[in-house]
């Protein structure tokens, strides 16, 4: 995610790609574009920088953005944010009062089929949405070292967290029980899974689906659903990315921007992360990836001991 973030500067209007820092030896050299500056960490980097992009493995999250924040800079982190969801609130605070901005990167909410999505869901356009399924499948199973959970947070962690804050921006509601149960397949040994699935239902009484594989062979899919009393969405977000609108007219494609649809999106994110930096609203703050968090912990530990797992404010418990 690193690289792909620093092949989005390129694209991304307000935004210069100072510095690569990466404390593995010749990783910063090989991964910076010529010209722009490397070192090993923030600490020994020879250039000013206003703000920092964090894609570094999820337990090294939340003390490198501390880091960042007590240095003044502001802070676009990577999802999972950290394990803990406490400690994702507090940097939000701690962000707030020092007076810099803390972002998350869940892209979706950059991605134009989402974006042009949730802004019919607003206009009424398919009336009020009572139901949304959510999929994420890689096209190959990662290492076992990136999948024991304690470094990843599992699979409904770090994948579910994406399908978590979906259903909370398309539905306007927290998630309040979730139920899962899942293969664990080729990642048995790291403790993970290789596929999951979930149904989960909304404070409001909405019904949410997620399912997650690593395995699907032919690229990395997401897709996404929604359907609503007066019509369905229906969202590709894998190469150019797609949206279809249906209703009692019919089903007829929505059109887009031309390009990959991640490294739009993730141009896109880097635009509004610099807009926040200049005073605008970040477009996914620390309590939206607590929130996420919360509800992917909740998906693991229901498909480890079985049954439903109630998801409560601030804190998800059996």
């Amino acid at each position: 995610m690193g690289r792909r973030h620093i092949a989005a500067a390129a694209h991304a209007a307000g935004v210069e790609l100072a510095a690569v820092c990466d404390p593995v030896p010749g990783a910063a050299e090989s991964a910076a574009p010529p010209g722009v500056a490397t070192a090993p960490g923030l600490d020994s980097l020879a250039v000013e920088v206003d703000a920092v992009v964090i894609a570094a493995p999820t337990p090294l999250h939340v003390p490198l953005a501390e880091a960042a924040l007590a240095s003044g800079l502001d802070v676009l982190s990577e999802k999972p944010v950290g394990f803990d969801p406490a400690a994702i609130v507090l940097l939000g605070e701690r962000a707030a009062a020092a007076g810099r901005v803390f972002a998350v990167g869940f892209w979706r909410r950059t991605a134009w089929p989402y974006v042009e999505a949730r802004r019919l869901v607003a206009e009424g356009a398919i009336g009020t949405p009572t139901y949304l399924r959510s999929s994420q499948w890689d096209a190959e199973l990662p290492p076992l070292a990136f999948a024991d959970p304690a470094v990843s947070g599992g699979v409904e962690v770090d994948c579910g967290v994406h399908e978590a804050d979906l259903a909370r921006w398309f539905l306007g509601g927290e998630i309040a029980q979730v139920c899962a149960t899942g293969t664990p397949g080729g990642l048995a040994e790291a403790g993970d899974a290789e596929t999951v699935a979930a149904l989960a239902v909304t404070t409001a009484g909405q019904a949410v689906a997620i399912d997650l594989g690593r395995t699907c062979g032919y690229d990395d899919d997401v897709r996404t659903e929604i359907l609503g009393s007066r019509g369905a969405l229906l969202i590709d977000a894998r190469g150019a990315g797609g949206l279809r609108h249906g209703d009692r007219y019919g089903l007829r494609d929505v059109p887009g921007p031309e390009g990959d649809v991640l490294e739009l999106a993730l141009a896109a994110q880097l635009e509004r992360f610099a807009e926040a930096c200049r005073g605008a609203e970040p477009h996914a703050p620390a309590t939206d990836a607590a929130r996420a968090l919360e509800v992917g912990q909740a998906m693991r530990r229901s498909r480890l001991a079985g049954g439903a797992v109630q998801v409560l404010t601030g804190n998800a418990s059996r």
